[in-house]
């Protein structure tokens, strides 16, 4: 049975009792916890534990799919219907719900842990309740859409003793953790640069202030550009809107975001099933999409975690959705363990200048890679073909992943996607060990999804295509922009911290 909401428990409901509760707790004592309440640990290694997966198409399908082989799934929540129905087929012992709430309140006793992969402005409200009850998380990447959200979810990690693993997945690959400790120790010298770039969103999501976003909006396109075929392509899409929406709880998932009209895209649906992610009010762009998987191994080797300034330059955007492309450009001031340097990303269409290849003796690529990173040191390079390793550098030893028990056949092998990183958080929860998980919360994936999404602050700032923006100077550690008086473009601090409606807790 699907535990749907009542008109009372939708996403704008009153909040219940315990929701009562727990907006008290936190009001006076900051932290939402249960006294004498631990994190249910498996008696044995023989015991499975007990997973939710909440958000279960796309990325989510796979997320439970990995949970599965270690764990026995016990609810799914989606607000598709279509998708919740194909999942209880799945996981015919799961309890269906399309309210992640209802599911945490009624199954509280019953969970360990939880997936959750929904699209960006729905991790963080819940990923903190999930925490907030002692479950262990596992969170889809970006860890949240906001910079508070993703420092509060660290915080609530730490303070609540839960095992957390962000899913970039390359997390559990001990290739990425030497590569991490041989920057680290010096293999390159001090790292001046760091370049970075993909191609998304080209081909992947909506993207870019020319997208089309309304029905009225595409009435009009259809009708100008196709008069003979107008009034029959217009109803077609009508029709798919209704049958799609029929299936899809809107307002749960919209969640936490402001409301909007439902509307599926002409090709592709635009914001349900994946191009929410272009947009400001659900996503994070082509940086909170890839730079959790791209600068992983920077993050453990420089510190990412708390850039001076930021500034940007794009293709254009209306503030509403992002740009096609970007350029970022992220200072990084000294700290005890290494040198101050400058980092560059880019997204969509472009990519390091042709200027930067010459000055390091690099051939300019006819064919763009569509991802990759340079690494410019004092003694070494890397990147653009190029690898200069400085001599004679000790690498300590890394802390290996778990390893994946497939060798013997007692598991099945990978298929279409690796479940080492989900087995890394199956193993900290076993071991009572958060540390365990190279992506957890505290310490690796709220600092650097923080530090990204400062650079979408950049971003906004810069709304004139191939203008660069007002540079924010930032003071990570009081979470502020330190010449907000000065800077003209407006909004700008409210992509810090959301406001969430009633029904939603967030402090």
């Amino acid at each position: 049975m699907t535990h749907q909401s009542t008109r009372h428990q939708s996403a704008r409901h009153q909040p219940s009792r315990r929701e009562f509760l727990q907006t008290a707790a936190l009001t006076s004592v900051g932290y939402w916890a249960l006294a004498g309440y631990t994190p249910k640990i498996s008696a044995s290694p023989n015991e499975r534990l007990a997973f939710a997966g909440i958000g279960i198409g796309g990325k989510g399908e796979s997320d439970i799919a990995n949970a599965a082989r270690f764990a026995d799934v016990v609810a799914v929540c989606d607000t598709d219907k279509a998708r919740l129905a194909n999942a209880q087929q799945r996981y015919p012992r799961a309890k269906a719900y399309t309210d992640y709430r209802i599911l945490f309140e009624e199954m509280e006793g019953t969970i360990d842990a939880a997936t959750i992969s929904t699209a960006d402005h729905m991790h963080a409200p819940q990923g903190l309740m999930a925490m907030r009850m002692k479950k262990h998380v596992y969170v889809q990447k970006p860890l949240a859409r906001t910079m508070y959200e993703c420092r509060l979810m660290a915080k609530v990690a730490q303070e609540t003793g839960v095992c957390t693993q962000m899913g970039n997945q390359g997390s559990a690959n001990d290739a990425l953790r030497r590569h991490a400790a041989e920057i680290k120790a010096g293999i390159y010298g001090d790292v001046k640069e760091l370049h970075v770039w993909t191609d998304r969103p080209i081909g992947w999501w909506p993207q870019g202030p020319e997208t089309i976003r309304t029905m009225a909006a595409y009435e009009e396109k259809v009708r100008r550009e196709t008069p003979g075929e107008a009034e029959r392509l217009i109803a077609e899409m009508k029709r798919r809107a209704e049958n799609q929406l029929n299936n899809i709880e809107w307002d749960l998932w919209l969640g936490v975001a402001k409301h909007r009209e439902y509307f599926p895209g002409v090709e592709r649906r635009i914001y349900h099933d994946f191009g929410w992610r272009g947009w400001w009010d659900f996503g994070t762009g082509a940086l909170g999409d890839i730079a959790c998987h791209a600068l992983n191994e920077f993050m453990k080797a420089l510190d990412l975690s708390a850039p001076v300034s930021v500034v940007a330059r794009t293709s254009g955007h209306d503030f509403d959705i992002f740009p096609v492309s970007s350029e970022i450009v992220f200072e990084y001031p000294d700290t005890p363990t290494r040198k101050g340097f400058k980092f560059v990303w880019y997204d969509g269409e472009w990519f390091p200048s042709r200027a930067f290849y010459e000055e390091h003796g690099l051939q300019y690529p006819e064919t763009r890679p569509r991802s990759g990173n340079i690494i410019v040191g004092t003694e070494g390079f890397r990147g653009g073909g190029r690898n200069i390793r400085k001599e004679g550098v000790a690498v300590p030893e890394i802390q290996f992943a778990p390893r994946y028990p497939n060798a013997d056949g007692s598991i099945a092998e990978p298929q279409d996607h690796d479940p080492r990183n989900m087995f890394e958080l199956i193993t900290a929860i076993r071991e009572n060990k958060p540390e365990l998980c190279f992506s957890n919360f505290p310490e690796q994936a709220g600092p650097l999804t923080e530090a990204m999404l400062l650079g979408n602050l950049a971003v906004w700032t810069a709304s004139r295509p191939n203008e660069w923006g007002e540079k924010v100077h930032w003071d990570a550690a009081n979470m502020r922009i330190t010449n907000l008086a000065s800077l003209r473009t407006p909004g700008v601090a409210d992509l810090i911290k959301p406001v969430y409606p009633q029904g939603f807790v967030l402090d």
